[in-house]
């Protein structure tokens, strides 16, 4: 297909990943818990997408092979790599946040080569190189980072990428053939949901409904009906468009990450920001263009 007809979708995609960490930020500084932020993301985008399943009449399987699905990718992908995120946010740059993103695809080929589902090539192997050599440039003075004090927070946040490159991996290794995307998503989201309400509970930061700022408050549903829009654009995009071209949301959600940092919170990034973004765009088209 095309990527100029799924140029739409691919927008909207990466405007909703890219706004995300800078909504939490906000959402945080509002007095909401982030894990508390994250539950109620995780349960309305579930919800959301249960009720979307319901009506077109997709069953969602709860055979154990699905449910140990469910529950590995929504450790993974969602409830571990939030942990992270919105642990490490608070202290970092949004946009910064956002240039680690594109990680995820690079990581996600390694592991598969480490596991014997995919040969690693000189391409693949480049691209990664090139994406760390980006990454690694961004936490030097004068780039993303405002403090080189921040490294360590930054080192920290990368972590979220390795997250949901495990959840890649585990998708590929583990996903039940036949299941509905949107099925698999919602059953995904439901498990997100359950162990983040565990991990808010551990360590203090559910959040109860009216015990932040009106506008914490607020970023709730928005959060929340911003992620189930997002899983139902991004499997779509699986479906018509197959995982090449949905890849490519990695280039908008960066560069969106970076623009809503700055609107929203006035960051402004070092000239060593632009090489460095260059670099890690470099390593995902070589990483998710290897035709």
């Amino acid at each position: 297909m095309n990527i100029a007809r799924t140029l739409p979708s691919l927008l909207v995609l990466g405007s909703i990943w890219g706004l995300s960490p800078s909504l939490a930020k906000l959402a945080m500084a509002a007095g909401v818990p982030g894990l508390g932020f994250g539950f109620w993301a995780a349960l309305g985008s579930a919800l959301l997408l249960a009720l979307i399943c319901l009506a077109r009449r997709i069953p969602i399987p709860l055979e154990g092979v699905h449910l140990r699905y469910y529950a590995a990718a929504g450790l993974t992908g969602f409830a571990l790599a939030n942990l992270v995120a919105y642990t490490a946010l608070p202290h970092i740059p949004a946009g910064f946040f956002a240039l680690l993103m594109p990680l995820s695809p690079m990581l996600t080929v390694l592991g598969a080569a480490l596991m014997g589902q995919e040969r690693l090539n000189a391409r693949s192997l480049g691209g990664t190189a090139l994406g760390f050599a980006g990454v690694a440039l961004a936490m030097a003075p004068g780039a993303a980072l405002p403090d080189p004090s921040l490294i360590g927070w930054a080192l920290f946040a990368a972590l979220c990428p390795v997250c949901y490159a495990a959840s890649n991996l585990i998708g590929a290794q583990w996903a039940p053939r036949g299941t509905q995307p949107l099925a698999a998503a919602a059953g995904t989201l439901v498990a997100a949901a359950l162990f983040m309400a565990v991990l808010g509970l551990a360590l203090g930061q559910f959040h109860v409904p009216g015990e932040a700022e009106p506008l914490g408050e607020a970023l709730l549903p928005v959060q929340a009906a911003m992620t189930g829009v997002a899983y139902l654009v991004y499997f779509g995009l699986l479906v018509r468009a197959g995982s090449v071209i949905t890849s490519q949301s990695g280039y908008v959600v960066t560069l969106m990450g970076v623009v809503w940092g700055a609107v929203i919170f006035g960051e402004r990034m070092g000239p060593l920001t632009l090489p460095a973004a260059a670099l890690v765009f470099a390593g995902l088209w070589l990483v998710t263009n290897r035709r």
